[in-house]
């Protein structure tokens, strides 16, 4: 039976399922949304097909599942220009992750060769998948090659605006990041006025998440989520080294107009 609806699925570690989304859109196409860490147990068999699989950026907590997805479903691969030869060889991928990520690899597994038929986009692309059309947005910030996408009113935005935990939203802001960029790109998401946004940390939330977000990195705000056991501790690790990433872009940020003040 062909599935239906769109669906939040937890995609991430088995020590902590729900700390990653992907998201299934079911149309005449479907379409899925990031694929997950490697060592997730992701629960897919309600698919008889996949058409695209767009991935939102290339971290190793949202593509590690992609080449078993990809061998048993061979979707369309849709990637920001440039990048389709980090998914053929990705070790400047897990090189870049254990830099930043430190032990929290080997709890989500490194990143496997992804071979298959890749596109590349870089923003502006509509397609249409039946009822409604996917519409690709450039969201630079939390990587140059972010991308985000919108199904009908339902905004899916990869780590371009944060996660939530707990009715609490936090940054996604890991090093090195572009914070004018990041910040752009937040603000750009709030005027596409969707009415839900699916969050790769923290699944479906009302849209007013994207202002909420929005004032707390202006505002420097500072969150402590505490889920307890493991999931708290791989929580609390990626909040310690999300919040390193936005002082290092603030001292930056500093540092540069401090610069540009000079005679």
């Amino acid at each position: 039976m062909p599935c239906t609806g769109i669906h939040a699925v937890p995609s991430g570690p088995i020590e902590f399922p729900e700390l990653v989304y992907s998201f299934v859109i079911c149309d005449e196409k479907v379409v899925m949304i990031d694929g997950g860490v490697a060592n997730s147990i992701m629960d897919v068999s309600f698919l008889d097909k996949l058409d695209y699989l767009v991935i939102t950026h290339l971290h190793v907590d949202h593509i590690g599942l992609i080449p078993d997805i990809v061998s048993t479903h061979k979707p369309k691969i849709l990637v920001y220009e440039g990048y389709k030869k980090y998914l053929e060889n990705p070790d400047k991928i897990n090189k870049t992750a254990r830099q930043i990520l430190g032990e929290l690899v080997d709890i989500y597994g490194e990143v496997k060769p992804i071979n298959g038929d890749i596109l590349e986009v870089k923003g502006g692309e509509e397609i249409k998948i039946g009822k409604d059309t996917m519409k690709i947005f450039y969201t630079p910030g939390h990587a140059k090659h972010h991308i985000s996408v919108m199904i009908g009113d339902v905004l899916y935005t990869g780590d371009s605006a944060g996660g939530r935990y707990n009715g609490i939203p936090f940054p996604t802001t890991p090093p090195p990041l572009d914070l004018e960029k990041y910040i752009s790109s937040l603000e750009f998401q709030i005027s596409l006025k969707p009415r839900v946004v699916g969050l790769s940390h923290g699944g479906f939330t009302s849209s007013s998440h994207l202002l909420e977000h929005l004032e707390q990195i202006k505002n420097n705000e500072h969150v402590d989520i505490d889920l307890g056991g493991t999931q708290g501790e791989i929580l609390r690790r990626h909040l310690e080294i999300n919040y390193k990433g936005l002082e290092e872009a603030r001292s930056k940020a500093v540092g540069n107009k401090g610069l540009s003040q000079k005679p």
